[in-house]
């Protein structure tokens, strides 16, 4: 069973090489502007991250979860089921 979770370890890792994944971390403009996300509506924390840092670096944010689409401030594209 170890063996198995290690192979599907380094499988995930590979896939995540494959895409242009840039990795960002904490900065002090991507907190300030979670934190009034989180302080004008009913996103968790990590949801508050993830949108701000979209705001941040000009992303995309490409989701599922309509409790980001009363957010105008964060540049998505929402996905059909």
């Amino acid at each position: 069973m170890a063996r198995i979770r290690r192979r599907s370890r380094r499988h995930a890792l590979r896939l995540m090489d494959s895409f242009s994944v840039q990795w960002v971390s904490c900065e002090p403009n991507i907190l300030e502007i979670a934190s009034r996300i989180k302080a004008h509506g009913r996103l968790s924390v990590a949801d508050s991250w993830i949108g701000a840092t979209a705001i941040a670096y000009g992303a995309t944010l490409v989701h599922k979860d309509p409790e980001f689409e009363p957010f105008k401030e964060i540049p998505q594209e929402v996905l059909k089921s």
